[in-house]
C-alpha cells in the first residue's frame, strides 16, 4: 500500500512539475506575452508546451512529437472522421497542412486563423479579388462562410449547398425576381450561370463575356425557337467545320445543342461563353482526371487551361491536341526541342512499340508525384523501364 501511496504522491509531483517546468523553462526564451491572444489553443492556455513539442530533440521541425498534422487529429478526432467522407476537401486540408490557415498556438481570429477570414482565403485565391465594380455582399464583408465550408464539401468548390439553392437562401423567390428571369421557376435555374458571386464590372453582378441576344434583351431570338444544334449554327454557321475532325466533341443529342455542353448561351467569365472558370467545363465530362491531378504531388503549370493544349470543337491529334504532342511542349519548353531525349521514329519505346515522345516519360495533364511530372524517378525508377540491362 505505502509502495503505490509513494507511486501516486511521485506522479502527481510529476504532473505538476512538467507545467512549472513549461512555465518557467520555456518562457525563459520564448516571449509568452506572444501567446496572449484573444483565442489561445487549449494546451498552450494550460501551458501544457510538452503535448506538442518535445523538449530536447525531434524529427520534426519546431521540435515537435509528430508532423503537425497528425499532432492535430490526435485531439480533432470527430473532425477528422468526417473529412473522410467529403468529395471534395480544401487543398491544404487534403495536405495535412493545418497551419497553412491555424495558428497552433494563439490568435485574434476567431478559429485560431492566423488572419482574417477574408485575408487569408484570397492570400491563395488572388484571381477573385477586386474592390471596384459591383461588390457581392457577402464577397464584399469577407463572409466566405456563407457559401463554401472551409475544410471540404461534396459539392464543387467547397460549397455548401447547390448553387442555386444557397442563392435563394437570401434572395427570395417572389414576383419580382421570377419577372427578371421570364417567369421561370427559380429553383430550377442555375443562378451561377449567368452571375459571379463575388463581383463583376456590371450591375447585377452579371459575368464580364455575354451573349449577344442576351446583353440586348432580346430572349426570343433563342428562345421558342428550333431545338438543338441548329439553333446555335442559325447564327454561327461556320463553327460546324471545326467539328468536322476524327476526334470531336459532337453528341448525338437533338434536343439539346451539344455546344450548351461547354458553353452558355447568356454569359460567361471567360471569353467564347466557355462555362464557368477554366477547367470547370472540361470537369463536367473528365472529373477522373482532375481528380487525379488533385492528389499529385507535381502538377503542370496552368494544368486547368486545357485549351493551351487541346482544341476545344475537334482535332486530327490523339486527345484532341492542337498540335502533336511533342511540338505542343515544345512551344513552351523551347530549349528541350534540340536537347532532349531521343523522341520519334529514332527512338521506339520498348513497352508499347510506339515512338518515343514527351509524354512516355511526362505527365502533364494528370500530373505525378515526381519532379517535372516524371512518371517514375528521374534518378534510375524511370529510365530502367525501357533500359533494365543497364
Amino acid at each position: 500500500m505505502k509502495i503505490i501511496q509513494k507511486s501516486a504522491l511521485f506522479l502527481t509531483i510529476l504532473l505538476c512539475s512538467t507545467s512549472l517546468w513549461a512555465t518557467t523553462v520555456c518562457f525563459d526564451c520564448h516571449d509568452s506575452t506572444l501567446f496572449d491572444q484573444r483565442h489561445i489553443h487549449a494546451p498552450v492556455a494550460k501551458q501544457d508546451c510538452i503535448l506538442c513539442h518535445n523538449p530536447h530533440l525531434a524529427k520534426h521541425e519546431g521540435l515537435l512529437h509528430k508532423k503537425s498534422s497528425d499532432l492535430c487529429i490526435e485531439c480533432h478526432t470527430d473532425w477528422v472522421e468526417k473529412q473522410k467522407t467529403v468529395n471534395f476537401p480544401h487543398r491544404p486540408v487534403e495536405k495535412g497542412n493545418c497551419i497553412a490557415c491555424h495558428d497552433p498556438h494563439g490568435s485574434q481570429t476567431d478559429a485560431l486563423l492566423k488572419q482574417s477570414m477574408a485575408e487569408l482565403c484570397l492570400s491563395c485565391h488572388n484571381n477573385i479579388k477586386q474592390t471596384s465594380g459591383t461588390l457581392h455582399q457577402p464577397f464584399a464583408q469577407g463572409q466566405c462562410t456563407a457559401c463554401h465550408t472551409p475544410h471540404g464539401s461534396d459539392r464543387y468548390a467547397l460549397l455548401k449547398d447547390d448553387a442555386t439553392s444557397i442563392c435563394l437562401s437570401c434572395h427570395s423567390d417572389n414576383n419580382r425576381l421570377r419577372k427578371k428571369h421570364l417567369n421561370r421557376k427559380m429553383a430550377q435555374m442555375d443562378c451561377l450561370e449567368c452571375h459571379n458571386p463575388h463581383h463583376s464590372k456590371g450591375a447585377g453582378l452579371i459575368r464580364e463575356n455575354s451573349h449577344e441576344p442576351f446583353t440586348t434583351g432580346k430572349c426570343s431570338t433563342c428562345h421558342n425557337q428550333q431545338k438543338g444544334v441548329k439553333l446555335c449554327l442559325s447564327c454561327h454557321p461556320q463553327v460546324m467545320e471545326t467539328f468536322n475532325q476524327p476526334i470531336n466533341h459532337v453528341t448525338t443529342d437533338t434536343e439539346h445543342s451539344f455546344c450548351f455542353n461547354c458553353h452558355t448561351p447568356h454569359a460567361s467569365q471567360q471569353k467564347g461563353l466557355i462555362l464557368g472558370y477554366p477547367g470547370e467545363a472540361c470537369r463536367k465530362c473528365h472529373a477522373g482526371k482532375f481528380e487525379r491531378r488533385s492528389k499529385s504531388l507535381h502538377v503542370h503549370p496552368n494544368a486547368q487551361r486545357c485549351v493551351d493544349c487541346h482544341q476545344l470543337h475537334g482535332s486530327n491529334k490523339p486527345a484532341m491536341l492542337k498540335q502533336d504532342s511533342n511540338q505542343a511542349c515544345v512551344n513552351c519548353h523551347e530549349k528541350h526541342s534540340n536537347f532532349s531525349h531521343p523522341t520519334g521514329d529514332e527512338a521506339h519505346d520498348p513497352r508499347n512499340g510506339q515512338p518515343m515522345d514527351c509524354i512516355s516519360c511526362h505527365d502533364p495533364c494528370n500530373g505525378t508525384m515526381f519532379k517535372y511530372n516524371l512518371r517514375g524517378t528521374s534518378d534510375k525508377g524511370l529510365c530502367i523501364q525501357c533500359h533494365a540491362g543497364y
